[in-house]
């Protein structure tokens, strides 16, 4: 998990964001076993990734547009490989970030793009996905997809989409393993498989599944696959997190 993260961690003297590109020890896979999963390009680069909550709502990460314009990002949907066209691009009308965010650590990580056009929605290539209500049971497993790099000190993102499954940690083994060292807000939650599989740069702002909702946003973590460091996701299911959004889609009328 050394995507953004590294990138923010020299920035903010905090080895924390992810933006960059991964999925260590996933697999390839195709667009139509993750047909919500998008991803965002700024000035025509790949940047993050990010879940298609309605046809004109993106879920991400805060950290993958704090500071930016919307009319430098587009949002890429049906697409598999990142050396092809996407099917479907929009434009960005606007981002909405919580108040509470934080870029020195990264909390309330989450933002909401709201796109020009509607995406149309297609069988097996582009589908919504419900934002979770409930947090993932302790030690279950839940899936991550991107196109974050695959390995930590990798540089390019993958450019097959990828996806790999991650136990989710209870709260105070996701506390313990960064004491000291990074404070866990409630607004996040951990998941990897230690030591083989855990997001990565470029995954950033990506969803993590889990029983056909997205429960988890990529956000941070120390390095990526690390024993000591699982990967750290924004919990859309945390109470400030989950009232968030659902004021915000009232807002913007989605």
């Amino acid at each position: 998990m050394e995507w953004l993260w590294l990138f923010c961690i020299i920035q903010t003297a905090m080895a924390v964001a992810r933006s960059g590109p991964r999925i260590v020890g996933g697999k390839e896979t195709s667009i139509a076993q993750v047909p919500y999963l998008v991803y965002l390009r700024q000035g025509g680069f790949f940047l993050c990734g990010g879940s298609l909550l309605s046809p004109t709502v993106v879920l991400s990460a805060a950290h993958c547009v704090y500071g930016a314009q919307p009319e430098d990002y587009t949002v890429h949907a049906g697409a598999s490989r990142l050396d092809q066209a996407s099917p479907v691009v929009r434009g960005v009308a606007s981002f909405h970030l919580s108040p509470s965010y934080s870029s020195t650590n990264f909390d309330m990580d989450v933002a909401l793009l709201q796109l020009r056009e509607s995406v149309p929605l297609s069988a097996g290539s582009v589908a919504t996905i419900a934002a979770c209500r409930m947090p993932p049971d302790s030690n279950a497993y839940a899936r991550i997809s991107g196109w974050g790099v695959t390995r930590e000190n990798n540089r390019e993102p993958a450019v097959q989409v990828r996806t790999a499954m991650v136990r989710m940690l209870p709260g105070a083994e996701c506390r313990l393993s960064y004491a000291g060292v990074a404070k866990i807000s409630d607004s996040m939650i951990c998941a990897s498989v230690r030591g083989l599989r855990d997001s990565c740069s470029g995954d950033s702002g990506g969803p993590l599944v889990y029983r056909g909702q997205v429960c988890g946003i990529v956000s941070w973590g120390f390095g990526c696959a690390r024993l000591a460091y699982p990967g750290v996701y924004t919990s859309v299911a945390s109470v400030r997190v989950r009232s968030f959004i659902e004021r915000t889609l009232q807002e913007i009328g989605s």
